[in-house]
């Protein structure tokens, strides 16, 4: 894979890592994966290739503050590469985040380090598909930098419908109609 920029965020090893466990993680249910800090790319680039060789369905939504930070860009790395299963959105990281959480199934968190628990709460009481949450652990070894967590969403139990002595009458009523129907010549 092409990688245009210099600055790298992560080790390769670490890069390698987290191409072969997404490529794990994404399942026939999988439909988008969520990145969270583009930077310049380099893990941008390694989630399209995972997410193109294990389906042609599944997108890459990469957000941050700003997109134009780094020359080159991201999307210039993606470009090269001649993937077309991704999507960049620049802006309030913040609202990028709440709008996109509900569309993926595997969310990669490279920001909010400080703020992970409360945006892991966020993440589990908005979820409505399983998802698989991936992030950057700074603390964590160098080796595998990496929490997963699994959010399932909780599926309440539907009401049943009641049958009302109504709604027997009538059921009643049809069946006596159509056998008459049936006896009458």
């Amino acid at each position: 894979m092409i990688y245009l920029n210099n600055f790298k965020q992560l080790p390769d090893s670490a890069v390698n890592a987290l191409y072969n466990l997404v490529k794990d993680l994404i399942n026939k249910n999988t439909t988008n994966i969520l990145e969270v800090g583009t930077y310049a790319g380099q893990v941008t680039v390694q989630l399209c290739a995972a997410a193109g060789e294990k389906s042609s369905s599944v997108n890459v939504i990469s957000i941050d503050d700003n997109n134009d930070t780094f020359s080159p860009a991201a999307e210039e790395s993606l470009k090269e590469n001649h993937f077309r299963n991704y999507s960049i959105e620049s802006g309030e990281l913040e609202q990028k985040f709440e709008e996109n959480v509900i569309r993926s199934n595997i969310i990669y968190i490279d920001r909010f380090h400080e703020q992970i628990e409360e945006k892991l709460e966020f993440i589990k009481s908005n979820v409505i598909v399983p998802t698989k949450v991936i992030f950057r652990n700074p603390k964590n070894a160098e080796d595998y930098p990496f929490d997963v967590t699994e959010f399932i969403p909780e599926v309440k139990p539907r009401a049943r419908k009641k049958s009302t002595p109504v709604k027997e009458e009538i059921k009643e009523e049809i069946k006596e109609t159509i056998q008459n129907k049936k006896t009458t010549p």
